[in-house]
């Protein structure tokens, strides 16, 4: 494989180290603005509306209800036992950024507890507080953080999908269990009526964490890591008309600059670049080749 391309007019390290500055305070602001767009979307659309959505903020507005508290206190209350149990296994910077993120948003809910809400229709607020929280989330995931510790992971350090573990799927079996609880116990509370509702809030911003946690850009990094390359590059090259490219080293890459290890590591490792409704038949061209092929995105640096 060919190497990285290296720049042959290095940035300046006082250049470096502004630039790098500049974007980690872009980044705390980012992070801040998640929490407060995430509790705007919670306390002035959701909880309202007697919406629940899965997680630990599902279940801190369940509580809420019961004990008649504000959500807020209960958002961190419920969190921080699962940062202290994870904070020997992820980055210091995850439990960080996690922790900012989670003070804005219950103190962003606190705040906005006493409002009345935005909007009163049940559907109406759960697309748009599904929208709010969503996007929120994935703000903070996007970062490094997460404002729902029982879903908790570091993005940055999440491997290519051929080499998820069955103990990671397990555990996604588990949470996917406990979320379907969750908006079980939001019908039999709030009435079956809520719990469509709910169900509808919980797809939206499950899809908002997604895109925010992507980027809105419409070109896409892709990584394949398949022990069979040749065949796999021309089929792209057939359906697609694509031809691999070269890994561009970067210094804030998360999932690419970490699979950069591998692709080092692993013989016929391929790099496209693809527009974003192309990857549902790129992934459909790779899985018909190599069904244990890993795939690996991530948006271009702008």
């Amino acid at each position: 494989m060919k190497a990285p391309l290296i720049s042959a007019n290095p940035v300046p390290n006082t250049a470096k180290t502004r630039i790098s500055s500049t974007r980690r305070w872009l980044n705390l602001f980012l992070v801040i603005a998640g929490g407060i767009l995430a509790s705007v979307g919670l306390e002035l659309f959701l909880h309202p509306n007697k919406i629940i959505i899965g997680g630990i903020t599902g279940i801190s507005s369940l509580f809420a209800h019961w004990t008649e508290m504000r959500i807020g206190l209960f958002l961190f209350l419920f969190n921080v036992p699962f940062i202290f149990l994870s904070y020997k296994i992820v980055q210091k910077k995850f439990v960080l950024v996690t922790v900012l993120g989670l003070v804005v948003f219950s103190i962003g809910a606190i705040v906005l507890h006493p409002m009345p809400p935005l909007v009163e229709h049940p559907l109406a607020a759960a697309m748009f507080g599904g929208l709010c929280l969503g996007l929120g989330i994935g703000l903070v995931v996007r970062y490094g953080g997460t404002l729902d510790t029982l879903e908790i992971g570091d993005p940055s350090s999440r491997p290519p999908e051929r080499v998820f573990s069955g103990k990671r799927m397990l555990i996604e079996k588990i949470i996917m269990l406990l979320n379907l609880l969750i908006l079980t116990a939001a019908g039999v509370v709030f009435g079956w009526d809520q719990a469509m509702y709910s169900v509808i809030a919980y797809l939206i911003a499950y899809e908002m964490v997604y895109i925010a946690f992507r980027g809105f850009s419409s070109k896409r990094k892709v990584c394949i890591l398949t022990t069979q390359s040749s065949q796999v590059e021309k089929a792209v090259r057939k359906r697609l008309r694509r031809e691999p490219g070269i890994l561009e080293a970067t210094s804030d890459s998360t999932q690419l600059a970490m699979a950069e290890g591998w692709i080092r590591q692993i013989p016929g490792a391929l790099y496209y670049e693809v527009h974003v409704l192309e990857m549902i038949w790129l992934k459909s061209i790779v899985r018909h080749i190599d069904p244990h092929a890993g795939i690996v995105t991530k948006n271009p640096e702008k």
